[in-house]
C-alpha cells in the first residue's frame, strides 16, 4: 500500500510538540515566567502523545491490512511475529533509555507493551474495535476509583519510586506511569479502528469538523462542571481534561485533537502534495522513532554536560525546540536521500 504523506506529516508535527512538552518539564522546574507560552505548551501535553499512539494504530493497521482483508493465516502469524519483534525492541530501547540514561519520561517500553496486548486485537472487527477500547476505558475508570493514583510518586510526580521492582514496575506500567496501558492503550485500538475506514478527502474533512467541535464541546463540558459542581479533588481527579491523571474525559478529549489534528495534517498534506515544504516536514516524521532518541539523549544530553540542565525560561524553550525541529528537518531529508528509513527505524526492521 502506497505510504500517505498526511500521516508522516502529522507525526512530524506532533514531534515538535513533544519537543515543546518536554523541553518545559526539563527546564523550567515548574516555574511560570510567560504565563502565556506556559498555557500553550500545556495545552499540548498529553495531545503530541495522543496523535503518536493513535498514527502508531492507524499504522500497524495499515501494515496489516492485506492480511486482514484477504484472511490468509500464514500471514497473519508472519506480521504478528513481525510486531512481536518490533515490540521487543522498543521495549529494550525504551528500558535502556529510563535506566541507562535516566529518561523517566521514556514512551518506548510503553510501546513495547502496547504493541504485544494489539496481538490480540488486531485482526477485529471494527464493531469488537470499539468494544475493546470501551472496555479499556471502564477498567481505567475502576482503576482510579478503587486504588491511589499517587501511590509511588514524589510529591513533585518528577520520580517515581520502587520502579525497578516487580509491583513498582506494574503499578506504573498499567495504573499510574506518564503513559500506562490502563486507558492509553485505547489510542493504540482507537488508531486501529480508524485504519480499516477508507481514506479520502471528504474523510479527513469529517475529521477536522466532527473533531474539533467535539473537542472543543468536551473542554467546555470539562471547564464547566469543575467550576460549578461542589468543588472538591474528587471532581478534579474525574473530570479534568490534562493527561495526569488521564481520565475518561481526557481520553475522550485528547482523542478527538487528535484526530482533528490528523484531518487537518492529511488535508493539508493532500491539498499541497506538490510542495517541498510539505515533503520536507513529512520526511521529518518518517524518522520519529530516531527523532525520539535524539531529542531525548542527544540534545538534552548535551546540555547537562554544559551545566546540569540548569533553569531556563519558556522562550528559551521555545527557540531550543524549533531550533532542533529545523534541524530534524534537514538531518532527515540529508539521511533520506541515501537510505530508505531512518537510524533506529533501519536496525528495528532488520531485526523483526
Amino acid at each position: 500500500m502506497k505510504r500517505i504523506e498526511g500521516f508522516d506529516f502529522a507525526r512530524a508535527l506532533a514531534i515538535l510538540g513533544m519537543m515543546l512538552v518536554n523541553y518545559k518539564i526539563v527546564f523550567t522546574y515548574g516555574r511560570i515566567k510567560y504565563p502565556i507560552l506556559t498555557r500553550i505548551v500545556e495545552a499540548l501535553e498529553g495531545r503530541a502523545a495522543a496523535v503518536f499512539l493513535i498514527l502508531a494504530g492507524i499504522g500497524m493497521g495499515l501494515m496489516t491490512k492485506k492480511s486482514y482483508d484477504n484472511q490468509v493465516k500464514e500471514q497473519k502469524n508472519t506480521q504478528r511475529v513481525s510486531l512481536f519483534k518490533r515490540a521487543i525492541f522498543l521495549f529494550v530501547l525504551g528500558m535502556i533509555l529510563y535506566r541507562v540514561f535516566d529518561w523517566s519520561a521514556d514512551i518506548l517500553h510503553y510501546y513495547g507493551v502496547y504493541m504485544i496486548l494489539v496481538l490480540i486485537f488486531i485482526y477485529q472487527k471494527p464493531d469488537r474495535l470499539i468494544k475493546s477500547i470501551l472496555g479499556v476505558l471502564l477498567v481505567s475508570l475502576l482503576l482510579q476509583l478503587v486504588l491511589d493514583y499517587s501511590q509511588g510518586w514524589d510529591p513533585t510526580y518528577n520520580i517515581y519510586k520502587n520502579f525497578f521492582t516487580l509491583e513498582g514496575f506494574s503499578r506504573h506500567l498499567l495504573f499510574n506511569g506518564y503513559h500506562p496501558v490502563f486507558p492509553w492503550f485505547a489510542f493504540i485500538l482507537l488508531g486501529l479502528y480508524l485504519s480499516r475506514k477508507e481514506f479520502t478527502q471528504s474523510t479527513y474533512k469529517a475529521w477536522i469538523i466532527i473533531g474539533g467541535s467535539v473537542a472543543l464541546g468536551l473542554e467546555l463540558i470539562s471547564y464547566l462542571l469543575i467550576r460549578t459542581m461542589p468543588s472538591s479533588e474528587t471532581m478534579v481527579y474525574l473530570l479534568d481534561t490534562k493527561p495526569m491523571n488521564p481520565s475518561i474525559l481526557y481520553m475522550f478529549a485528547a482523542s478527538v485533537w487528535a484526530i482533528f489534528f490528523i484531518g487537518i495534517s492529511l488535508f493539508i498534506s493532500s491539498k499541497y502534495e506538490n510542495s517541498k515544504l510539505i515533503k520536507a516536514i513529512s520526511a521529518t516524521g518518517k524518522m520519529a522513532l530516531s527523532h525520539y532518541v535524539i531529542h531525548s539523549i542527544f540534545i538534552l544530553g548535551i546540555f547537562e554536560t554544559i551545566d546540569q540542565l540548569t533553569y531556563r525560561d519558556e522562550i528559551f524553550v521555545l527557540i531550543l525546540s524549533f531550533v532542533v525541529f529545523i534541524v530534524m528537518i534537514l538531518f532527515s531529508n540529508l539521511w533520506l536521500k541515501y537510505f530508505k528509513r531512518g537510524p533506529l527505524e533501519l536496525v528495528m526492521r532488520r531485526l523483526s
